[in-house]
């Protein structure tokens, strides 16, 4: 009799051990209207409002505040930026349709599409973000696209060979947290997720608030930051890919 509540004692310490950081994180990813959350890099967040028709996130830093606002029916967000002495400084619209004309122009004129060229790897993001690398005359031939009608078509050699292996991993390490998002909370909001990355100057604290109106805070600084990261490495290796 006494193994057998040995036993239980230890089975429930184990239990207790598991449902708590899984009850912790259930508690931070469901905050609730007027709660403020501080994260460990000093960003803090605050729901202002939760219905059917929207979810609206406010994100501060030191210098900025930012107003999230997504609409649940479309799938699209809003974002006001407001500088530190509450000034409204811009207004944005994010929609979720990531295709690109411009993108699918470019690679139709590139020397790619040359008919004895031969496509060896890709990893693109709704042709918006990527790569595609080709095998030509017994040259590499590149493109690579950092957003929608941004994109060099590089030929690889010794000057640019370290930036675009660079530029690769990095698209290969957001595509990869991005797939482990997509497990995590399904494939039908990413789209407007990765649409909050792919813009001209990408701000964490203005992404995170728009990250918090779709996902937990959880999920916002593990996969969300890593693709952050991910995609400012893209960007800084773009800029030193020479053609």
């Amino acid at each position: 009799m006494k193994k057998v509540k040995v036993f239980l004692l230890s089975l429930l310490a184990v239990l207790l051990l598991v449902i708590t950081p899984l009850s912790q994180v259930h508690a931070e990813g469901e905050s609730t209207v007027g709660e403020e959350i501080t994260f460990k890099d000093g960003i803090t967040a605050t729901t202002l409002e939760d219905n059917d028709e929207v979810k609206k996130v406010e994100t501060k830093d030191d210098e900025n505040r930012y107003i999230a606002t997504y609409y649940k029916q479309t799938g699209d967000i809003t974002y006001e930026t407001y500088d530190e002495n509450n000034k409204l400084v811009s207004e944005d619209f994010v929609g979720k349709n990531l295709n690109s004309k411009n993108a699918k122009a470019f690679k139709k004129n590139a020397i790619t599409t040359n008919a004895s060229s031969t496509l060896i790897r890709e990893n693109t993001l709704k042709e918006v973000y990527g790569y595609w690398i080709y095998k030509y005359n017994n040259q590499y031939i590149w493109v690579t696209m950092i957003r929608k009608g941004v994109a060099k078509n590089p030929t690889e050699k010794d000057a640019n060979r370290d930036e675009l292996k660079d530029f690769k991993s990095s698209v290969d390490s957001f595509m990869s947290n991005k797939d482990q998002l997509v497990a995590k909370v399904g494939a039908g909001i990413i789209a407007t997720i990765v649409t909050l990355y792919l813009v001209p100057e990408p701000t964490w604290t203005k992404i995170l608030a728009g990250l918090l109106t779709i996902i937990s805070s959880a999920f916002a600084y593990a996969e969300g930051k890593a693709m952050y990261n991910a995609y400012m490495d893209s960007r800084y290796y773009f800029a030193r890919i020479t053609i």
